[in-house]
């Protein structure tokens, strides 16, 4: 295995922990309190957009190292966003 294979799969296991473990936490977290709390529409929506750049590019290219966790992590960042509509007069969304 090369060494850019193995920074691949270095990446791979990151990204999938950060969006298979952290970001269904947040999910459960908002559902819960049917709120989004804390959280930064500007940052979800950066997030939504840096994960969906990826998969798009890594299709194009193609890369499987970059479509499959960033595919988890666009959809996850996705749902939080529906769960800012969902809960939009909840208590923490309030200006």
């Amino acid at each position: 295995m090369q060494l850019i294979d193995v920074l691949g799969w270095i990446a791979l296991v990151i990204t999938v922990l950060y969006t298979g473990l952290g970001m269904p936490v947040q999910i459960r977290k908002n559902h819960r309190k049917q709120s989004v709390e804390g959280l930064s529409l500007v940052m979800t929506a950066l997030m939504f957009a840096t994960f969906t750049s990826w998969v798009v590019y890594a299709a194009i290219k193609p890369d499987w190292y970059l479509i499959g966790p960033n595919s988890m992590g666009a959809v996850c960042s996705l749902i939080v966003l529906v769960q800012f509509w969902l809960y939009r007069n909840g208590e923490g969304n309030k200006p």
